[in-house]
């Protein structure tokens, strides 16, 4: 057996590569096994903010040292009430610490549960968090710049530098897997939660192609439904939608075929019977003909002038009266009800 589209025989069967099935791999599956998305998936935020109350030392450049562990384990104290009620925040990791009073780089770590919308919501918390460092500036302008705070802030100094989303894109992965031929008929669709590539020809999806007495198939032009043809029904249609009985279509295909037969016999008895008056008339005129010849008369339809018979022979002149005497028409076979048009004589003018 011949295996299609890449597959091979193993000496029972057909082994399809991942996009295609049947016994000779000759149809794309329906659907195509992704990676299951995460439980959860995180994002960094690259923050800088100023610290105005303390003051920038060396031993802050080592990140071992006393001082700098000292000033980290205050520095996310002070971020945890800053962004206290954001659910999706997870802590803050200092990056570089650098004069300036105290400039620091850090990464504001957040975490959500997977949903197919989680990039908007790490949107939404980046914009919350912005709001939070900037509220704790605006507090300490409306005192006076005076800060009773643990840390106090450069209130034009925060800034936020980059946005990091750590990535789950299932449409990338599922047209990476079906390959260039088939990647515009396959999409990722959800059920419960879970994305799913598929093409139309999966059943059980909101998208899903509705083949009713047919069968759905992706060929390289698009998914497309093959109609069923069972003893009795034919099933045709876009979506094979319309069903045709065939005991109807062979009655009819009857019924069609009888009045066809009627017909030809009715036009071959018309034949056949003005063949007959035909030859009846031709009989009939023909031994009218015979009967005339038998009878020395003349042939029916004809007129015969019996003065020039008797005349012919003689060298003396012919009167007039004696030939009309013996002129005798036959006229039994004319139809007197015929008219007869005669061209009326033109007069022509000549100049002498």
């Amino acid at each position: 057996m011949v295996c299609k589209n890449d597959g091979y025989w193993d000496g029972i069967k057909c082994v399809c590569t991942s996009l295609f099935h049947g016994p000779r791999c000759e149809e794309v599956v329906p659907s195509i096994e992704i990676e299951p998305p995460p439980e959860t998936v995180s994002a960094q935020m690259e923050m800088t903010v100023t610290v105005t109350s303390r003051e920038y030392t060396k031993e802050l450049e080592d990140r071992n040292s006393v001082q700098f562990k000292n000033f980290s384990d205050v520095f996310t104290k002070e971020m945890n009430i800053v962004y206290l009620g954001i659910p999706e925040y997870h802590g803050v990791n200092i990056t570089r610490l650098s004069a300036g009073s105290i400039v620091v780089e850090h990464e504001v770590l957040l975490k959500t549960n997977y949903t197919p919308e989680y990039k908007e919501v790490f949107t939404k918390v980046t914009q919350e968090v912005v709001e939070k460092i900037q509220n704790v500036t605006k507090e300490q302008i409306s005192r006076n710049n005076t800060c009773t705070t643990v840390l106090c802030y450069n209130t034009t100094a925060t800034k936020m530098q980059s946005f990091t989303v750590t990535e789950y894109d299932p449409e990338k992965e599922c047209r990476e897997r079906v390959g260039n031929d088939y990647a515009a008929y396959f999409f990722v669709e959800y059920k419960e939660k879970k994305p799913n590539c598929i093409n139309r020809c999966m059943p059980g999806f909101n998208s899903s192609l509705d083949c009713n007495f047919g069968k759905c198939q992706l060929d390289r032009s698009g998914p497309r439904c093959y109609c069923l043809t069972t003893d009795t029904v034919w099933y045709s249609g876009e979506t094979c939608e319309f069903s045709t009985k065939k005991s109807l279509v062979y009655g009819l295909v009857g019924a069609a075929g009888a009045i066809v037969l009627v017909i030809l016999v009715v036009l071959l008895m018309f034949m056949l019977r003005s063949n007959r008056k035909l030859k009846r008339q031709k009989s009939r005129v023909s031994q009218l003909y015979k009967w005339h010849e038998e009878d020395g008369g003349p042939t029916p339809g004809t007129f015969r002038n019996i003065g020039f018979d008797i005349h012919e022979d003689q060298d003396d002149s012919i009167h007039l009266d004696s030939i009309y005497s013996n002129f005798q028409p036959s006229l039994d076979q004319i139809d007197s009800e015929t008219q007869i048009k005669i061209q009326r004589p033109q007069v022509l003018m000549t100049s002498i």
